[in-house]
């Protein structure tokens, strides 16, 4: 007998299995929830908040010459400028180093000026001249500095020039830059004296002072600043202060993770801190002043840490560090770039040829480069802050929020977190958004102690913006793919992944 077999179709119960995989955001743990009201009263940002601090004597080595451009400057610059609201404020520093070749220097600022300036772009300057070497036998200026600010005023374009920086960390002076009895009287005297001769030049331009170094010490304390700011406000066009999360000086170190906590974000040694400002904020408007930036910042003093300033925790850590400046009314931070061996520096280039004849190349672009693009990101198209977010979280996560003039909120999502164990979902609840884009701040292996620059080209490490890298560019411009996640809200709910070791801009435009 032949067995015949029947089709049966036979209907079953539909059964839906959650698979959990690192990249699920159905299962993964929540490790921070906070809400962002668009309506809320906003914190404006100044409009040239980003900066760079130049060396005037290292302008050839790193803007170019008056014959020869560097063209990779000028294309870092663009990408940072690209998102710019204003003009970049450039520093640079001459204190004790009116360097002999100022005449092309200043030729070379000329050109930078004039090729980039636009209504709302380009660059502008604050421009040192020596108070270190403006003292005579008697204590008074002896002319130098008013020589240098008319050479100044005379060499670069009219509304240009934004302020003459009156000295360079003056409370760290000592002998033989100064003798004898140095103290914050004797300061405030001879900054007098050197301000009026300066004054004298009828060039129109105020001062930047007093460009303490920031650290607590017997000038900073807050009788004198207030005093300073009290006394002197009648010619001080920028209060400045400096800012350095750590020490590498005289043999100092730090740990090896030190720029992903938050003390590198508000060191307690700095009085020029984020969560300090208003304390000198509080006496500027008293006296009908409020342009306070941080004329010269960066991760570890003295060049840098090598493993921690050029590494990704650098780009983590002034994403965290800018933005709480802005959230604490600050008027700009201005990153230190210099050309000698430096580990903290965004980028620094090669050169070749006689001078003034060089021809540039890449020598390295740092991690920290990748935070000041992400900052620029976040501030762009005249961005204000929403009021400071406290997430609910038990882990080391960080967020900011801004609305710009075209009614796009932006979230920077910081997750410092070292191990895998800090990686899940972010949920943020905000209502009349639309769907989220993710620019996400990667790292290879999400290492905070991984740097992309080790290996301009091959394999090695990579660090990625939007998905887009510098790793090998040889003319300052990015490569790769852009990849630009997207986040479709539930009831006015963003559930957004972000794993440890990384960075986010978040946008959710308005409906």
């Amino acid at each position: 007998m032949r067995n015949s077999f029947r089709s049966v179709r036979v209907l079953l119960p539909a059964i839906l299995f959650t698979v959990c995989t690192p990249l699920s955001t159905a299962c993964a743990q929540t490790t921070a929830s906070f809400t962002v009201d668009p309506t809320a009263t906003q914190t404006p940002v100044n409009t040239g908040f980003l900066g760079l601090s130049l060396d005037l004597a290292e302008t050839k080595y790193m803007v170019g010459t008056s014959t020869s451009p560097n063209p990779i400057f000028r294309q870092l610059l663009t990408n940072l400028t690209t998102y710019q609201n204003g003009p970049l404020q450039m520093r640079e520093l001459s204190d004790e180093a009116f360097t002999t070749d100022t005449t092309d220097a200043f030729t070379t600022l000329s050109n930078l000026y004039n090729a980039t300036h636009t209504t709302n772009g380009g660059v502008k300057y604050f421009v040192g001249v020596d108070f270190a070497g403006d003292v005579n036998s008697t204590g008074g200026s002896n002319g130098t500095a008013a020589a240098q600010a008319h050479t100044i005023y005379s060499s670069l374009p009219t509304g240009s020039v934004l302020s003459y920086e009156v000295g360079n960390e003056p409370d760290l002076y000592v002998s033989p830059t100064r003798t004898g009895t140095w103290n914050y009287s004797t300061f405030k005297t001879q900054y007098e004296n050197t301000v009026a001769s300066i004054e004298a030049e009828n060039t129109g331009i105020p001062m930047d002072a007093p460009v303490f170094s920031g650290g607590s010490n017997s000038f900073s304390t807050t009788t004198n600043i207030n005093d300073f700011i009290n006394s002197e406000q009648a010619h001080l066009g920028l209060f400045d202060l400096h800012y350095y999360a750590g020490n590498h000086c005289n043999g100092n170190s730090v740990a090896a993770d030190y720029l992903m906590t938050s003390a590198a974000v508000n060191s307690t040694s700095m009085v020029s801190r984020p969560n300090n400002a208003s304390t000198w904020l509080a006496t500027l408007h008293g006296v009908s002043r409020s342009n306070f930036r941080i004329g010269e910042m960066n991760s570890i003093a003295c060049q840098g840490q090598a493993g921690v300033s050029d590494t990704f925790q650098s780009a983590l850590w002034f994403l965290d560090e800018a933005m709480s400046y802005a959230q604490h009314y600050v008027s700009g931070i201005n990153l230190f770039t210099i050309a000698a061996t430096s580990y903290y520096s965004p980028f620094q280039f090669t050169h070749s040829g006689t001078f003034p004849n060089y021809t540039y190349g890449v020598s390295k672009i740092n991690p920290i480069y990748y935070g000041m693009i992400a900052t620029a990101m976040m501030l762009q198209n005249n961005a204000a802050l929403l009021p400071a977010i406290t997430p609910t979280t038990s882990k080391n996560i960080v967020a900011y929020a801004t609305l710009d003039a075209s009614n796009n909120v932006r979230i920077l999502l910081l997750n410092k977190e070292e191990t895998s164990t800090g990686d899940g979902n972010v949920v943020i609840t905000m209502t009349g958004g639309g769907n989220a884009s993710l620019w996400k701040l990667l790292v290879t292996g999400n290492n905070y102690a991984a740097s992309d620059y080790t290996n301009l080209s091959g394999s090695g490490d990579e660090i990625t913006l939007g998905g887009l890298t510098f790793k090998g560019s040889t003319d300052g411009t990015s490569s790769g793919t852009q990849s630009i996640s997207t986040v479709v809200p539930s009831n006015s709910v963003y559930t957004i992944p972000l794993n440890h070791s990384s960075a986010m801009v978040v946008k959710i435009p308005l409906s």
